[in-house]
């Protein structure tokens, strides 16, 4: 293998999907997750407002976080592993010194820059566009769907409806994306349908465990799988997460980030900072 290939054409739809959802939030509260577990069980109510409350205190959302800094560093040799390729030697090298720093502010494009401490390759600047591509898009669906609370007020509710479980389908609207929202018994979502002039997807979110024994943690997102249909493609990705704590938040620690069987990352981040304060700007 001479060259990593650029599935550029894939990773754009996925960018899109998350910025569609990304907008669909911009009325979301701007204060503090309250260190509570959400309604209990068989209390289910149909209260716009409470709803709209409960599903935002159900799981962890760093709402009071606006940007996050960190170095990247990507274990290359399973990155291959997992998409089946093997790069010659002296590729490998190369990558093995690249040192990646990653900012990224809420609702902005991601900056990142690139350090070859051990040589470059011959086709940097495509390889640093395309990592670029990437990493902006995994910061898109960082915030938009891990960082984010899904609903800002109970008047992007339009209609709930009880599931048997205990659980809800909550309807919700922003322009022309409608989103459908299935919350289960304790109002975590769970599964998202989107659907807008430009494309249809869905979401699905698994959750780790709030850490023990800390009083009043919060369950956090551990994974999160996208399928997405333009016409009659469908595109897939998804992005595992485990978690560091950082100035009073938690942030991504170690990522797998799998976007459409046509890239894979495994990545560790270290050295990170976080700033402060919310920012409402519309992604550039």
């Amino acid at each position: 293998m001479q060259n990593v290939p650029m599935h550029r054409s894939v990773l754009i739809p996925l960018v899109v999907l998350t910025a569609n959802f990304l907008v669909a939030q911009q009325s979301e509260t701007t204060s503090p997750n309250p260190k509570t577990s959400g309604s209990p069980a068989g209390t289910r109510t149909s209260d716009p407002a409470k709803v709209a409350t409960a599903i935002r205190d159900s799981y962890y959302h760093p709402d009071g976080m606006s940007g996050l800094s960190c170095t990247i560093s990507v274990d290359w040799a399973a990155s291959f592993i997992a998409m089946k390729l093997n790069p010659p030697t002296e590729r490998m090298k190369a990558l093995q010194g690249l040192d990646i720093r990653f900012q990224s502010v809420r609702g902005r494009s991601s900056n990142i820059t690139f350090e070859w401490t051990s040589g470059a390759l011959d086709n940097k600047q495509q390889f640093e566009d395309y990592l670029k591509l990437i990493l902006n898009g995994f910061g898109k669906m960082y915030w938009s769907l891990a960082a984010s609370a899904p609903i800002g007020s109970a008047f992007e509710i339009s209609k709930i409806e009880p599931l048997p479980d205990g659980g809800a389908t909550v309807y919700t609207a922003s322009g022309s994306t409608s989103i459908v929202i299935t919350v289960n018994a304790e109002n975590t979502p769970t599964h998202y349908i989107l659907d807008s002039p430009v494309l249809k997807g869905t979401i699905d979110l698994s959750y780790r465990p709030a850490p023990k024994p800390v009083p009043g943690d919060l369950r956090r997102i551990s994974s999160v799988d996208v399928s997405e249909h333009i016409g009659t493609s469908i595109i897939n990705g998804k992005l595992d997460l485990d978690y560091q704590a950082v100035d009073g938040f938690y942030v991504p620690g170690h990522v797998s980030y799998d976007f459409g069987g046509a890239y894979f990352l495994l990545m560790d981040f270290s050295s990170c900072s976080v700033s402060k304060g919310m920012i409402v700007d519309n992604i550039k």
